[in-house]
């Protein structure tokens, strides 16, 4: 099936629209903490989400190298958001959590994600909302495992 080229960049826009209202998410969490960045926020999203995660994971999410992630962790670890222990099966393997501050900012940043959510999604009809969801489902489902090569013009 061909694309043809407006609706590219009609769709382009649109998710360039999304995207920074998102982020405004972001910049609102950032703001009301006030010592967190928004790469730091990102990386508490992530371990809420997770759980914990030994650090190897930390530089994967990020797509920074093992030492770069470590001393980010190390700053969040300083400032209370993260919490650093020896897995109980193999006390050679470190993992991070949360802290209960750490929780807070977690907590923070999905009401703030679920309100912009609801905003966006709130007068589509039941039948429109699903058909967003069932979409963007397949939009990423197309994307898995596919990687923008960025060239110089």
């Amino acid at each position: 099936m061909t694309l043809k080229e407006d609706q590219i960049m009609r769709f382009s826009s649109a998710m360039e629209r999304m995207i920074v209202m998102m982020m405004e998410v972001d910049n609102t969490c950032v703001m009301l903490t006030q010592d967190i960045s928004k790469q730091d926020l990102s990386l508490v999203g992530y371990i809420g989400r997770e759980g914990s995660v030994i650090m190897r994971d930390v530089a994967a999410f990020l797509d920074i190298p093992y030492s770069t992630a470590t001393g980010i962790v190390d700053k969040l670890v300083a400032k209370d958001y993260l919490d650093r222990y020896n897995s109980p099966e193999d006390r050679r393997t470190v993992l991070v959590r949360l802290t209960k501050k750490g929780e807070g900012v977690f907590l923070l940043f999905q009401e703030k994600k679920r309100e912009m959510s609801q905003l966006m999604l709130e007068d589509l009809s039941e039948v429109d909302r699903e058909s967003v969801l069932v979409l963007l489902d397949k939009i990423m489902d197309n994307l898995s495992g596919k990687k923008v090569v960025l060239e110089e013009a």
